[in-house]
């Protein structure tokens, strides 16, 4: 007998658009661009194709929210110039409280975009664009660029952060397979810094997306400078992903701490992060949010009325372990408001009936046991979720589950960091085509997205749990309306 959980599971799928994640009806968009929070508003711009739903004929669409979870789509913010410098490509948004830009008054702090443009002969050069009314119209800065292409064909991704200290701005942008970083006291002026990567970090493909912040370490008091930087291909599962750096920064030049390579997402599908500028908090933690997809299959995904989606937001903070750092990443949203239903399910013999949007929470026990999550529908496909605590690693399998197309048939592995003799949090967020995979706290992630032909409607627990001796004391099933 399964757990009465009310699940629809009709007929085969036509579309897979998210519950609770955000993406445009019929629309391509892949990276976040422009994060700001303002008037108790977070302003999300991204990359948007207004013609068709695959890549191509770049703007930034925009939307706002008060909760991350009911988002209200705005007119186009930045359009594309063909004939001009070019298509709008990524980069970020500041508020400019000192009105260092000159562009805003003693009754507007201006809102100032900094993006990439790229021309139909492929030339990226950084440009900037303004707004006066809180972000819902921008002006294109009449001297653009502010930056002039070094002769390198991909020389994109602005985002710029406050450097107090020295009360200047600093800029990131990737050329290749490194970082640039630029000051400027204005905006509009800027003076090459120092350059970053050569020796450090993944390689495998082209970088993309910096973004260079401080973060106070909760648990130290100690500040320290992360880097973002996404890559694609070369992530540890395939195409593209997110890779991190912790050290310093002095003004002009980024030393990390040593060169280990470090992933903000082990899934195949966190891509292009970037973080809000100006929220709450912003010394201790920054919220990002990154595209959930992979350039491997972006353009393919089975459903044709949208494609592109974005991962949950998250907080960004500082973890310390023993005598390292590292950077944990767990979701920002609070589901209270749309919580339609909770259940305890200590019989995990039984399989488990599932919706299309919910949250399972659980904690592993102290035994270096395997633990196996498998979800299944009534045409035998499967996602399976392997907690291997004797491996010190999760296995994430999609082998079997739907659409496999271009490379999307695969098993992710992240490996985990375990403190002997300590229990094990999960957190796990499931959409309609995706699964977020949290382990303690956001010490570790992973996500996935998932196209099957049916909805996964059953949960099976398994391996060590099966027995008297359960791994899992018990698991808690929150369904998302």
């Amino acid at each position: 007998m399964q757990h009465q959980i009310q699940a629809n599971i009709s007929s085969p799928r036509k579309t897979w658009k998210p519950k609770y994640h955000f993406f445009k009806e019929g629309h391509w968009l892949n990276d976040p661009n422009g994060l700001f929070f303002a008037d108790n508003k977070y302003h999300l711009f991204f990359q948007m194709n207004p013609d068709d739903t695959i890549w191509g004929n770049m703007h930034w669409g925009h939307a706002i929210s008060e909760d991350f979870i009911s988002w209200q789509h705005l007119p186009t913010a930045i359009h594309a110039e063909p004939d001009g410098l070019g298509y709008i490509f990524s980069g970020g948004a500041i508020v400019d409280h000192q009105n260092s830009s000159g562009f805003g008054d003693e009754n507007h702090a201006p809102i100032v975009a900094t993006f990439t443009q790229h021309s139909k002969s492929e030339e990226q050069v950084q440009s900037i664009a303004y707004s006066l009314d809180g972000g819902e119209s921008f002006n294109m800065f009449e001297h653009n660029p502010v930056i002039p292409n070094p002769g390198i064909k991909d020389f994109r991704d602005p985002k710029v952060v406050w450097f107090e200290a020295e009360e200047v701005w600093i800029k990131s942008v990737v050329a290749g397979q490194c970082v640039h970083f630029y000051r400027s006291d204005n905006l509009l002026s800027w003076t090459k810094l120092s350059e970053f990567g050569e020796d450090y970090g993944a390689h495998g493909g082209v970088w993309e997306c910096p973004d260079l912040f401080p973060l106070v370490c909760e648990e130290s008091g100690k500040e320290i400078w992360v880097l973002l930087i996404s890559i694609n291909p070369g992530g540890p599962n395939g195409g593209s992903a997110t890779q991190y750096f912790l050290g310093d920064f002095d003004g002009r030049n980024f030393k990390p701490f040593d060169k280990q390579i470090r992933w903000l997402d082990y899934g195949t599908d966190c891509y292009a992060g970037i973080t809000w500028d100006n929220t709450p908090n912003i010394k201790h933690e920054r919220i990002l949010i990154a595209w959930m997809s992979n350039w491997l299959y972006a353009n393919d995904t089975p459903d044709n009325s949208w494609r592109g989606a974005m991962t949950l937001p998250r907080k960004l903070s500082l973890l310390k372990t023993d005598e390292k750092f590292v950077l944990r990443c767990f979701p920002a949203v609070s589901f209270t408001s749309k919580l339609k239903n909770e259940v305890n399910i200590s019989d995990l013999k039984k399989p488990i009936s599932v919706p299309e949007a919910y949250s399972i929470h659980f904690t592993l026990g102290k035994n270096k046991d395997v633990s196996t999550l498998t979800w299944t529908n009534d045409l035998n496909e499967q996602f399976t979720l392997t907690l291997d605590l004797a491996s010190n690693q999760i296995l994430a399998d999609r082998t079997k589950a739907g659409f496999i197309e271009k490379g999307f048939a695969s098993v992710a592995a992240m490996p985990l960091e375990l403190i002997e003799g300590e229990n094990v949090k999960i957190d796990i967020f499931v959409d309609t085509c995706s699964v977020e995979l949290f382990v303690n706290n956001g010490a570790s992630c992973l996500t996935m997205l998932l196209f099957p032909s049916l909805d996964f409607n059953r949960l099976t627990v398994n391996g060590s749990v099966s027995n008297s001796n359960s791994n899992i004391d018990g698991l808690n099933l929150r369904i998302i309306d």
